[in-house]
């Protein structure tokens, strides 16, 4: 199992990259718009296969990336 925490200061918003080691297929979780870069690369450098990207509620204080990440992937 692979864990990666991001932190987006401005919003105060934990975003969290789930993946399998052996399938190497990543889901993540709550991402930030303004942070997608920090996302793409860290799926790039530990060799992830974006599968699955999700919001756990609405939010208020940002923009979700989810849109940006399935255009991205």
């Amino acid at each position: 199992m692979i864990l990666r925490q991001f932190f987006d200061l401005t919003s105060s918003t934990y975003t969290y990259l789930l993946a399998s080691g052996r399938g190497r297929e990543a889901l993540i979780i709550n991402p930030v718009k303004e942070q997608t870069h920090h996302y793409l690369t860290a799926i790039k450098d530990l060799d992830l296969k974006l599968v699955q990207a999700i919001d756990t509620h609405t939010h208020a204080d940002h923009i979700t990336a989810l849109g940006t990440l399935r255009e991205s992937t």
